[in-house]
């Protein structure tokens, strides 16, 4: 028993004891902090980051074109888990314009996460992730849509977005 009761204290010592730096990477393998990547990077600022952001400005401004263009032709976006291809997508921009509804958009928090391995699936590598809320303003009438977006981002184009949000703010302002 005193045997037993020894070890307890040697390995508490030896713990107590530690560098806080062996600590802290022990303990980033389980962090649910978005920023500890165990197999890759988290950048803020990047030319992909650049990409999302440039998509953003142009349905914000009604500019389909350069909406268009950042994005891969074969581009799948799965708009609250309905999948759907760029021109299904785009209509967005005909509603606006034929509705009269203006777009102002808030952006919250958007980084990239680069992985060090491809995902099996597609071979992505970058991730840029986003949250920001779509004002819609049509007349005398307001209302917010919070949209969260995750896009697949190869060889400079957008080639996957994954978008939740609550439809009904949209909904209501269109009708």
């Amino acid at each position: 028993m005193k045997k037993i009761i020894l070890l307890f204290v040697l390995a508490g010592s030896i713990f107590a004891c530690s560098k806080k730096e062996d600590g802290a990477a022990a303990s980033a393998s389980t962090s649910t902090d978005p920023s500890a990547v165990l197999a890759g990077v988290v950048i803020d600022t990047s030319a992909n980051v650049g990409l999302v952001m440039k998509a953003i400005r142009a349905i914000e401004s009604g500019d389909s074109a350069a909406y268009r263009a950042t994005y891969a032709p074969d581009v799948v976006f799965h708009d609250n888990l309905d999948s759907m291809g760029l021109n299904e997508n785009m209509t967005m921009f005909k509603t606006m314009a034929e509705k009269g509804i203006k777009l102002k958009v808030e952006m919250g928090p958007v980084w990239e996460n680069q992985f060090d391995k491809p995902s099996k699936k597609k071979g992505y590598t970058n991730y840029v992730m986003s949250k920001s809320a779509f004002i819609f303003t049509r007349g005398e009438k307001q209302t917010k849509m919070v949209i969260f977006a995750v896009d697949a981002i190869k060889d400079g184009k957008q080639v996957e977005e994954w978008l939740h949000y609550d439809r009904s703010a949209f909904v209501e302002i269109s009708k």
